[in-house]
C-alpha cells in the first residue's frame, strides 16, 4: 500500500516532502494493541456480509470543508494516494490508485494531484473506496483503489490560484495557475495553465568536510547549493458520446529549466573557490485517446493510445583556480503506446483480456571535457530501442459477498536494440503471475492476500555513461543489464471502527532475482561504478496505516492519520562478497499528520511531521550515505466564503539539516584501505508559504 520515494521538489499542497507516507517502529505497537481491541469487538458483532465497496458522499467530508477532490481523497480512511510512476515505459504499470468516473486517466505526464486538484470539491458526487476484487472495475493491479465520481449536472467552472514559498534566504517560489471546464450531458471540456518556480528544500548552505582515517583535515569547507526549476504547463481535456461510447482526449505541453549553483570556500588545508553551475531545458508533449464502449448488457471494451516526446539539454560547468571542467548531454526521448482490453462482467464471474504494445526510444549524448581536452567515455554515445508486447488475462470470482478471488496472468515479450558506441539486440520474455484473494470475516475487517510475480523495469538511462563534476565520479553504461524479477507475497489485515477511524496492517516479502544495484565494470584498463545485476537479494517489509479521529475522545473535529513502513533487505556485495542490504533502501520511513476542523470557524489547521530517514548506496570505491533530518510543519486554512480559499504555511519548523557521508576508498571496496571520509552538511532552515484559491461558476 505504499511505496518510499527518493525526496524531492514537492508540488503538492499540504505538506510533502515526495518521500512515501509513515510512521516509527513504536508507534506499529500501539498500533498493533489499538487494533487488536477494535478486532475483537468487531468480531463479536458479524454484522451483516460487507460491501467491497463503500461509499462516501459529500456529508462525510463537509466538516472540514475540502476545496478540492485532492483534499477529500486525503480525508479517505485507511487510504494512501499513490499517484504511480510515469517514468515506468508502457500503460499498465504505471498506473496510480485513483479512478475519475470508473476510469484510469489516460494522461501519463499529469500527475493524479494536479488531475485531482482541479476538480472542485462540489463537482463530486461521492468517492467509492474498492477494495480486493471488483467486478467491471480494473484495479490497476492493486489492492484497494479510490474511484472520483462526478456530478454530471451542466455547469461552467474555472479556478484561479496564486502562492509563494518564502526563505529564509531571501528565496521566492512563486505560483500562478487557471484552469476552466464545461460541461454539458456527456460533454466535458477543460483547460489549465499554471507558471511555477521552485527551489529544493533538500539543499542550501552549509559545510563539506573531508578527514583522512588518521583524523587529519585534508579539506575544510564552507558549501553551498541553490538549486530548483522553474516551468509552465498547460493542459486540455475532452469527453463526449461517440458511437455509442465514451471518447476522452487529452494533451499537454510543459518547458522547463532546472537550474543548480553549486559554489565551495575551502579554508584549508589550502584557500581555494570552485563554482559550478548546472543548467537543463526539458520539454514535454503528451497526446492521448481513450475509448469506452458498451457491446452489450455485460461486455465492454477500451482502447487507449497514448503518444510522448520529450527532449534535454543539459550542461555543466566546474570552475576551480585557471582549470574548468564541462559536461553536456542531449537526449531525446518518445514513447508510443497502444492498448485494447475486452471485459465480460458477470454476476459471480467477470473476465478481462487485452493486449498492449509500445515503442520506446532512448537517444542519448554524453560529453566531458577537462581544460578544453576531451575526455574519452564508454558507451557516452548510445540509441536504444525497445519494442514491447504484452498479452493479459483477469479473471475475478465473486463466491460470496464476503470472498473473492481475483487472477491474473501477463506474458511481456520484447526485444532490445542498442546502437551507438556499443551494438546489442536482445530478446527478453517474461510470464507475470498475480493471484489476490479478499475475505471480509465482518463488516468492518477485511483479510487480503497478494500473491505475485513482477517483472522490473530498465532504466535507459543506465545503457548510458554519466558523469557529476559535483562528486567527480562517473557512471559507466551498461549494455549487459537486464530487469529484476520479485516474487512477491503480501498479507494485509485491515479493520474500519468509529465511522471514519481504520487500521491497515500490511507484511510483505520479496525475492528478487538479477537483482538491479550497482557493480564495479572495467572499461580500457580503468574500473567504473555501474548499475549492472549482482544476483539474488530479498526484502522484508512491515507497514502500518493508521486513521484516528478523535471525536469519541472528546476532541471533535481532530483526526490523526500516520504511517509507518519498516523495511530489511540483504544481497552479495559483488565487491566484496559480504552480505549487505540492497542499495537506497531506507530502513524506515514514516509520517505523522494531526489536523483539527473547525467549521463554526470556517478555518482548520495541522500539524505534519515526517521522520528522518537514510538511504545508502554501495558503490566500487564508496559507501554513501544521504540523511535527511526530521521536517516539522504547520498549516492553517480559512474559507471567509464558499469560492475563496486561504492557506498559509510553515516547514522545517525544527531547522533540521540534511546530509551527505561519503566513505571513499583508495581502489575496490574489499581490497583496499579508506582513503578519506566527506561529509556535507545542508539546510535552508524555516520557511513559510501562502495559498489564495477563488473559483468561480456552479
Amino acid at each position: 500500500m505504499m511505496a518510499a520515494c527518493k525526496p524531492g521538489l514537492s508540488r503538492s499542497a499540504p505538506f510533502s516532502t515526495g518521500r512515501g507516507q509513515h510512521m516509527k517502529y513504536r508507534k506499529s505497537g500501539t498500533a498493533i494493541a489499538v487494533m487488536a481491541c477494535f478486532w475483537s469487538a468487531s468480531a463479536l458483532a458479524q454484522q451483516n456480509a460487507p460491501s467491497p465497496v463503500t461509499r462516501y458522499s459529500p456529508d462525510f467530508f463537509a466538516r472540514s470543508q475540502p476545496y478540492s477532490a485532492l483534499d477529500m481523497v486525503a480525508l479517505l480512511p485507511g487510504f494512501s494516494l499513490d499517484s504511480g510512476n510515469a517514468d515506468i515505459r508502457g500503460y499498465a504499470g504505471s498506473a496510480g490508485n485513483v479512478l475519475i468516473d470508473g476510469a484510469r486517466p489516460a494522461s501519463k505526464q499529469e500527475s493524479l494531484e494536479e488531475i485531482l486538484r482541479r476538480i472542485p470539491a462540489n463537482a463530486v458526487e461521492r468517492i467509492e473506496l474498492i477494495r480486493g476484487s471488483v467486478p467491471g472495475i480494473d484495479m490497476q493491479g492493486r489492492a484497494v483503489i479510490a474511484n472520483i465520481v462526478r456530478v454530471k449536472a451542466a455547469m461552467a467552472r474555472g479556478r484561479m490560484e496564486a502562492g509563494a514559498y518564502i526563505f529564509r534566504s531571501g528565496l521566492l517560489s512563486p505560483r500562478i495557475a487557471a484552469e476552466a471546464s464545461h460541461r454539458s450531458g456527456d460533454r466535458l471540456i477543460e483547460a489549465s495553465i499554471a507558471y511555477y518556480r521552485e527551489y529544493d528544500d533538500q539543499h542550501g548552505p552549509g559545510s563539506r568536510d573531508r578527514l583522512a582515517p588518521d583524523g587529519t583535515v585534508l579539506r575544510d569547507a564552507d558549501y553551498r547549493q541553490d538549486e530548483g526549476d522553474k516551468a509552465i504547463e498547460a493542459t486540455g481535456n475532452y469527453e463526449d458520446r461517440l458511437w455509442g461510447g465514451k471518447l476522452r482526449l487529452n494533451g499537454s505541453f510543459s518547458r522547463s529549466r532546472t537550474f543548480a549553483d553549486i559554489e565551495q570556500l575551502t579554508r584549508a588545508p589550502v584557500a581555494a573557490r570552485e563554482l559550478i553551475f548546472e543548467r537543463a531545458r526539458k520539454t514535454a508533449k503528451e497526446f492521448g485517446l481513450q475509448y469506452a464502449r458498451d457491446m452489450g448488457a455485460r461486455t465492454g471494451m477500451e482502447l487507449v493510445a497514448l503518444h510522448r516526446a520529450g527532449t534535454g539539454h543539459a550542461r555543466t560547468s566546474a570552475f576551480e583556480g585557471r582549470g574548468s571542467d564541462v559536461t553536456r548531454t542531449d537526449t531525446d526521448a518518445p514513447e508510443t503506446i497502444v492498448r485494447a482490453v475486452l471485459r465480460r462482467r458477470g454476476a459471480l464471474v467477470s473476465l478481462e483480456g487485452g493486449l498492449e504494445g509500445a515503442l520506446n526510444i532512448l537517444d542519448s549524448y554524453n560529453r566531458l571535457e577537462e581544460d578544453g581536452v576531451a575526455v574519452p567515455l564508454p558507451a557516452a554515445h548510445v540509441r536504444i530501442e525497445e519494442r514491447r508486447v504484452e498479452p493479459f488475462v483477469t479473471s475475478s470470482w465473486q463466491f460470496s459477498p464476503s470472498l473473492s478471488l481475483e487472477a491474473g496472468l501477463r506474458f511481456e515479450s520484447s526485444t532490445l536494440i542498442q546502437r551507438g558506441d556499443s551494438s546489442l539486440r536482445k530478446s527478453l520474455a517474461f510470464a507475470k503471475p498475480r493471484l489476490l484473494a479478499s475475505w471480509s470475516p465482518g463488516a468492518n475487517d477485511q483479510i487480503r492476500l497478494l500473491f505475485e510475480r513482477e517483472v522490473g523495469q530498465l532504466d535507459f538511462a543506465n545503457f548510458v555513461t554519466s558523469s557529476s563534476l559535483a562528486t567527480g565520479t562517473v557512471t559507466a553504461g551498461n549494455p549487459d543489464l537486464e530487469p529484476d524479477r520479485t516474487w512477491r507475497h503480501e498479507v494485509a489485515l485491515e479493520h474500519r471502527f468509529w465511522t471514519s477511524g481504520s487500521l491497515l496492517l500490511t507484511v510483505r516479502r520479496e525475492r528478487i532475482d538479477n537483482l538491479v544495484d550497482r557493480l564495479p565494470v572495467v572499461a580500457s584498463s580503468t574500473i567504473f561504478d555501474a548499475v549492472g545485476n549482482i544476483g539474488r537479494g530479498a526484502r522484508l517489509e512491515l507497514a502500518a496505516d493508521l486513521s484516528l479521529p478523535l471525536d469519541r475522545m472528546g476532541l471533535p473535529g481532530m483526526l490523526i492519520k500516520a504511517n509507518v513502513t519498516c523495511r530489511r533487505s540483504h544481497v552479495i556485495d559483488p565487491a566484496t562478497g559480504e552480505r549487505r542490504h540492497i542499495s537506497d533502501d531506507a530502513p524506515l520511513e514514516g509520517e505523522l499528520h494531526f489536523t483539527h476542523d473547525l467549521p463554526r470557524w470556517r478555518a482548520r489547521w495541522g500539524v505534519d511531521v515526517v521522520l528522518p530517514t537514510a538511504e545508502r548506496e554501495f558503490r566500487f570505491n564508496e559507501i554513501r550515505t544521504d540523511r535527511i533530518g526530521t521536517q516539522a510543519g504547520i498549516f492553517a486554512e480559512y474559507r471567509p466564503d464558499p469560492v475563496w480559499n486561504v492557506r498559509i504555511f510553515a516547514r522545517n519548523l525544527i531547522d533540521s539539516s540534511n546530509s551527505r557521508e561519503r566513505i571513499v576508498f583508495g581502489g575496490l571496496r574489499g581490497t583496499t584501505g579508506r582513503a578519506y571520509v566527506e561529509t556535507r552538511l545542508l539546510g535552508v532552515g524555516p520557511y513559510v508559504g501562502f495559498t489564495v484559491q477563488r473559483s468561480f461558476g456552479k
